[in-house]
């Protein structure tokens, strides 16, 4: 244990950037008892030792470097979980009261009992609880480098925090959620809030941005799925793929302003020369030579229309006076887009089944041919 506690004494002195000086003049001791200290040949005395922790913001139990203290941390946090997800709060209560006491710079703990509390107020809207969720999660955040859990970020904690101001304090939710409102991710909680305040024009604007990023995320993640798939070359999982291209093509018809060419079109050709790839993969001709046909013609609907990219003359439900644009790898042009993506390099998801392309691009070109 001695051993522990030199090395911790070291390792939080350089974390808060102190030379064996610095704490020495925070302690009123000489450097050579901070040496001392850290080289394990003496130890500080317990008023000192519970002055370091709290100086360090730890546990003496973790500046100790105790063994046991982190399979007793897992068992409160164990203990403490089982009890408010068996809604049995004030018993929960009283075991998070005792954690805190004993760890009360501990990620884990503070983590916890935040989670607590805020189950606690959302089932009984006590704002004494709020209140206390607001605050453990805020002290979580300062011994975030703790923290093992990939789930959990300040960004995540910091979500939290906002859902607890939503109905009471409105303004202060906004204010948490647009700070992290890292690329919109934002966007949809923002609007709902606004929206319960009664900013309604404000909550629009949010809210078509909210939907732009949605339908952006659905068409690459429904795309990724089905090349995914296509890359195998097996019977059913080109079906599958073809399943998911005729997905991504009803969905940019739902989001298109109707009776209007628009940068959707533009999508859906890309998702029919898919199609038409893993048709021709599977040896089905006659719908490959028909999806081809449709592509085509799409394509130079588009072109001929003078359609741009700019969302606000494409998105079917678009609330906002700013501008918003999409942009994609294949160009301004629907034709040529679909030209550029014929030469592919070959890559690992299309290797296995690039040879089914000739076809596809033997059918373009007849088309190309007789349009002349």
């Amino acid at each position: 244990m001695q051993l522990k506690l030199s090395e911790n004494i070291k390792k939080h002195r350089k974390e808060m950037g102190l030379t064996q000086e610095g704490l020495s003049e925070a302690f009123g001791v000489t450097i050579g008892a901070v040496s001392k200290w850290e080289n394990g040949n003496n130890v500080p005395d317990i008023l000192t030792l519970m002055e370091l922790a709290n100086f360090f913001n730890v546990s003496v139990d973790e500046l100790l470097g105790y063994d046991m203290s982190s399979k007793n941390i897992d068992d409160m946090v164990d203990s403490i979980e089982d009890l408010y997800h068996a809604y049995r709060f004030d018993e929960a209560v009283s075991e998070a009261n005792n954690a805190l006491v004993r760890y009360p710079h501990t990620f884990k703990i503070l983590y916890c009992c935040a989670e607590l509390f805020f189950l606690k107020y959302t089932e009984g809207d006590d704002d004494k609880d709020r209140d206390t969720a607001i605050s453990l999660y805020q002290r979580s955040m300062e011994h975030l480098s703790q923290n093992t859990d990939p789930h959990i970020s300040e960004y995540s904690i910091r979500r939290r925090i906002a859902k607890l101001y939503t109905k009471k304090d409105p303004e202060k939710a906004l204010d948490e959620l647009k700070q992290i409102n890292y690329d919109g991710c934002n966007d949809s909680s923002i609007a709902s809030v606004l929206m319960n305040s009664g900013k309604f024009e404000e909550s629009l604007k949010y809210g078509t941005m909210a939907i732009i990023r949605i339908c952006a995320d659905q068409y690459g993640v429904i795309t990724n799925m089905a090349m995914t798939l296509a890359a195998s070359g097996r019977k059913k999982d080109l079906e599958k793929a073809i399943e998911l291209a005729d997905m991504n093509i009803a969905l940019t018809k739902l989001y298109s302003k109707p009776d209007q060419i628009t940068y959707f079109h533009k999508l859906q050709t890309i998702m029919l020369l898919l199609k038409s790839w893993w048709l021709s993969a599977l040896g089905d001709d006659a719908a490959m030579k028909a999806c081809v046909k449709e592509m085509w013609d799409l394509a130079n609907l588009y072109d001929r229309s003078a359609s741009s990219n700019e969302l606000s003359g494409s998105v079917r439900f678009y609330f906002s006076e700013d501008k918003a644009y999409s942009f994609d790898s294949t160009g301004a042009g629907a034709v040529s887009g679909i030209e550029s993506m014929f030469e592919d390099d070959q890559s690992v998801v299309t290797a296995k089944i690039y040879k089914y392309m000739g076809k596809v691009i033997d059918e373009w070109n007849k088309l190309k041919e007789s349009s002349l």
